[in-house]
C-alpha cells in the first residue's frame, strides 16, 4: 500500500481529485486539437495544471499523465500562435489586395480619361510625326552622303604584261599587278586612307644581313590615299574604280595581303588572297566593316579560286572559334 509522507499529507488537493482534473484537461486538449484556441489560452491551462500539480497529492502515474498533458498543451499553444500569425498575414494580404484593387480602379479611370484625350489629337500627332520622320530621314541621308554612311571600298589586283602602260605609271620590264580600288555602297566616300601589308615582303627584308629592323619592319607596308570615290549607281553598278598604281608579282605562287582602311564613316579591313592556278593568277577577297552592324563579311572571288566557300570563316572566325 502506498502511504502518504508527512509532507504529502499536507497537500491541499487530495489524490483522487487528479483523475477528474486530468480528464477535463484531456478533453480541452482534444477539443483544441480540432478547434484551436486563441493564443495564450493554452498557456493559461498549462499554468493551472502546473499549479494543481504542486498543490495536490500525486502518484507516479499522475506525473506521467500530467507530463503528457503538458506536452500536448505546449503543442496546442504553438499551433495556436502559428495560426494566429497565418490569419494575420492573410488578413493583411486581403487588405492590401483590396487597396490595390481600389487604386487599380482609380488608375483605370484616369487612364481611360487620358486615353480619350490622346485619341482626340492622335490624327494630327501622327501627321506631325510623319513629317518629322521625313525631315529626320532627309537629314540622316544628307549626313551619310557627307560621311559615307555604310559604304566601303576594296582593293583588287589585275595581272598586266610588262609592255602595257596605264596613265602616268611607267611600265615595268616584267609582268606586274595593276592595283585598283572600287567603291561599294550607295554613298560616296571621301578621304579614304589605306595601308596594305605584305608579310612576304617584310619577311624578305628582314632576311637581309644588313637590314635595319625598324625599316625592314615597314618594308611590307604600302600606303594609298583617295580623295573621292563615287557611289554605286545606274551608271556604275559595280562602283567607282580608280587605279592606284602597280605591284610586282615576285617569284611566289601565292600571296596574302591585309589592308586597313579608314574614312570619315569609320574603319574597315580587307583580306586579299592571290593564287596562281594552272598558270593563271586568281584572287579572292573578304571585307568586314565599316560599321559595327556590318559583321557579315563581304566576299568576292574569281571563278575557279580554290576553296572559296569557307573563305570568310577563315579570314574572320567568330569569337567563340578563335583559339586562345
Amino acid at each position: 500500500m502506498w502511504e502518504r509522507t508527512p509532507f504529502e499529507s499536507q497537500k491541499l488537493v487530495p489524490d483522487w481529485f487528479h483523475f477528474p482534473l486530468q480528464a477535463v484537461t484531456a478533453a480541452f486538449v482534444l477539443y483544441w486539437h480540432w478547434h484551436l484556441p486563441a493564443p495564450n489560452k493554452a498557456v493559461l491551462a498549462l499554468a493551472a495544471v502546473a499549479a494543481l500539480m504542486v498543490l495536490g497529492e500525486m502518484r507516479p502515474v499522475h506525473k506521467a499523465i500530467y507530463f503528457v498533458l503538458i506536452i500536448s498543451l505546449v503543442f496546442t499553444e504553438n499551433h495556436a500562435i502559428n495560426k494566429d500569425r497565418s490569419d494575420f498575414a492573410q488578413a493583411e494580404a486581403c487588405r492590401r489586395k483590396e487597396e490595390n484593387d481600389q487604386f487599380s480602379r482609380i488608375g483605370g479611370s484616369i487612364t481611360t480619361n487620358v486615353q480619350k484625350l490622346l485619341d482626340h489629337n492622335d490624327v494630327e500627332f501622327s501627321k506631325t510625326m510623319a513629317r518629322s520622320d521625313a525631315i529626320i530621314a532627309g537629314v540622316g541621308d544628307a549626313i551619310k552622303t557627307q560621311t559615307g554612311g555604310d559604304s566601303f571600298a576594296f582593293i583588287t589586283f589585275t595581272l598586266e604584261p610588262g609592255y602595257v602602260q596605264f596613265n602616268q605609271f611607267p611600265p615595268p620590264s616584267n609582268p606586274y599587278f595593276l592595283v585598283s580600288i572600287t567603291s561599294h555602297g550607295r554613298y560616296p566616300l571621301r578621304e579614304v586612307h589605306a595601308r596594305m601589308w605584305d608579310p612576304a615582303r617584310e619577311f624578305q627584308a628582314l632576311q637581309h644581313p644588313d637590314a635595319d629592323p625598324v625599316k625592314a619592319g615597314h618594308a611590307g607596308d604600302t600606303y594609298y590615299e583617295v580623295p573621292y570615290l563615287r557611289p554605286q549607281s545606274r551608271e556604275a553598278p559595280s562602283g567607282d574604280v580608280l587605279i592606284l598604281g602597280t605591284y610586282p608579282i615576285g617569284a611566289k605562287e601565292a600571296n596574302d595581303l591585309s589592308i586597313a582602311f579608314s574614312s570619315p564613316n569609320g574603319n574597315w579591313d580587307e583580306r586579299l588572297h592571290l593564287r596562281r592556278v594552272n598558270g593563271t593568277w586568281l584572287q579572292a577577297l573578304t571585307v568586314i566593316g565599316p560599321t559595327v552592324k556590318q559583321m557579315k563579311p563581304f566576299v568576292k572571288f574569281d571563278p575557279g579560286y580554290p576553296d572559296s566557300e569557307n573563305l570568310a570563316q577563315r579570314d574572320w572566325p567568330p569569337p567563340s572559334a578563335k583559339k586562345h
